[in-house]
């Protein structure tokens, strides 16, 4: 029965792992926008230490309550709750847009002071903002390394890896094949734009933190809920049985599937990148007799 009980809470919850997975990894085709994915941030970065620590969790679940589902339960736990109830990606990014917009401002004011774009981006990396401060001192190092100014441009917006980088990185790209001040207005423009965006950001913020708190006080429930159903025998001796298992593997995707959803309404989706490894185009498309930067660099 034990076996019987532990293959069908595998199966099960084996079909909602795969199902998340698949949400999370589907690549769209060339040429579309990438579809939201409400999963992706749940399963993109997870490391060999929380894997670690999280089926040691399983099994001391596993030991204590005798559950095979139990203890699957708890391995996903260790894995997807701290990226549910954590904000520190929308901290990230609302802090990266800041730093961009800083920056962008500071690289329009070194090319008002009569600098060439490359010389210009290289000084800005000594006064780059600390949360954009490593993908900007790269730039620059690529562009002392002689690096073309236009793939150290499109490898700085992978890195940077936000909208906002790629119409930063697409405004210095139009303006290596072009000489002239006009870039400075373009840079400033952006600077406004990303600006108003980190204010928007902070508002919504401010609104959804109601889920977030939704998301903590449920969590705390089914907590309490466990810790009760593990103490109390009597109540929770059906779980232990092949329909109990099945029961209690239905009962968790519920739960995880609430939490799921109340988690994409707390979020805010970011918008897909244009200036992606497809959108790469050879140098020739320059015109002829221009140089390939502002600087005289190729």
């Amino acid at each position: 029965m034990i076996a019987l009980a532990a293959l069908a809470g595998a199966l099960i919850i084996g079909g909602l792992v795969l199902g998340v997975r698949e949400l999370a990894g589907r690549v769209p085709p060339p040429g579309t926008p990438p579809p939201r994915r409400p999963f992706a941030g749940l399963t993109s970065d997870s490391s060999a230490r929380q894997w670690t620590l999280a089926v040691a969790a399983g099994l001391v679940v596993f030991a204590i309550t005798r559950w095979p589902v139990a203890g699957v339960a708890g391995v996903l736990a260790v894995i997807f709750l701290p990226r549910v109830l954590s904000t520190r990606r929308q901290r990230q990014r609302t802090a990266k847009l800041e730093g961009l917009e800083q920056w962008t401002r500071r690289l329009g004011d070194m090319l008002t002071a009569s600098r060439g774009l490359e010389e210009a981006l290289e000084a800005s990396a000594r006064s780059a903002p600390a949360a954009i401060r490593e993908p900007v001192t790269t730039l620059a190092a690529r562009l002392n390394a002689r690096t073309g100014t236009q793939a150290a441009l499109r490898a700085f917006a992978e890195e940077i890896d936000d909208p906002a980088g790629d119409r930063i990185a697409a405004a210095l790209l139009i303006a290596t094949g072009h000489r002239g001040g006009g870039v400075r207005d373009v840079l400033n423009a952006l600077a406004v734009m990303i600006a108003r965006d980190v204010a928007s950001r902070r508002e919504i913020e401010a609104e959804r933190a109601q889920h977030r708190t939704t998301l903590r006080w449920i969590a705390v429930f089914i907590a309490g809920f466990t810790v009760f159903a593990v103490l109390n025998r009597a109540y929770s001796a059906p779980y232990g049985t092949v329909p109990g298992e099945v029961v209690l593997a239905l009962v968790t995707g519920l739960y995880a599937a609430g939490l799921g959803w109340l988690y994409r309404l707390g979020g805010m989706p970011t918008p897909g990148r244009f200036l992606g490894p497809d959108s790469r185009q050879p140098d020739s498309r320059q015109p002829a007799g221009r140089p390939a930067a502002v600087g005289g660099r190729r």
